[in-house]
């Protein structure tokens, strides 16, 4: 990671702060998988500075969506470049100070967007002559879901959210950031804990050399090869263990 000044971070400091680690992080993403991205433009913005009905207060870190960057078209402003994959990084929530937290909490989020934008089969929704008034509308539907917490019956979801398919795919990031300077803990980008999974280090763990022989295959060619029997296995026995908590009475 670059060097940041060691003095704390407050007020209007942060949010200019963040404001350039998404900048960074955008050059990081393409550096990672130049391929994947090509030359389709990329918008991480900050929480901070969007100013429609998907600012405020969110109850997560981060948030993407196939259509998210015709949400925020006005709020992109000038930096808009076209349809591209966009997502938000919450900066209002951040739980630290320090410059260098700051930077680390940032990426993780950006990797962990980025993950969810590369499983999709394509980075966005196309859409032609769509209606202001249904964009609206998405936006209002979207803006409910990231501002409220997710209720504990709702946690299957988040689980299939976060399955083999996104966890691989993190891990992936997580390596190829680390070969660029950008050192991030799986368990960061790929909080399994939170879903009722086994830890990320033990899913790196299951790959051996796969990051490392696959640094220079698309995501989509990644996941287009079988998965290690280790880590296949490794997801089977959390699946079961899941469905044994959801049946025991």
């Amino acid at each position: 990671m670059a060097h940041l000044d060691q003095q704390n971070a407050s007020g209007a400091n942060v949010g200019e702060l963040v404001a350039t680690l998404c900048r960074q992080a955008e050059t990081v993403c393409r550096r990672i998988v130049p391929r994947d991205l090509g030359e389709t433009p990329l918008y991480v913005v900050p929480l901070s500075q969007v100013r429609s009905m998907l600012g405020g207060p969110c109850a997560c870190d981060g948030f993407t969506s196939p259509s998210l960057d015709l949400y925020l078209q006005n709020d992109i402003g000038p930096a808009w470049r076209g349809r591209g994959p966009c997502m938000v990084v919450n900066d209002l929530d951040l739980d630290c100070t320090d410059p260098e937290d700051i930077e680390l909490a940032v990426t993780a989020t950006v990797l962990h967007e980025l993950a969810h934008i590369l499983e999709r089969p394509r980075l966005y929704h196309e859409r032609q002559n769509v209606e202001p008034a249904r964009l609206l509308f998405e936006s209002i539907v979207m803006a409910s879901y990231v501002q409220d917490p997710l209720p504990a019956t709702a946690l299957n979801e988040s689980q299939l959210q976060h399955g083999d398919r996104f966890i691989r795919i993190a891990l992936h990031l997580c390596h190829r950031a680390g070969r660029v300077g950008t050192i991030v803990g799986p368990a960061l980008v790929c909080p399994n804990r939170q879903y009722g999974l086994s830890n990320a280090n033990a899913y790196r763990d299951t790959l051996g050399t796969e990051p490392e022989r696959m640094a220079g295959s698309t995501i989509h060619e990644v996941l287009k090869s079988p998965a290690p029997e280790a880590f296949a296995r490794l997801w089977a026995d959390d699946l079961a263990q899941l469905s044994r908590e959801v049946t025991t009475p």
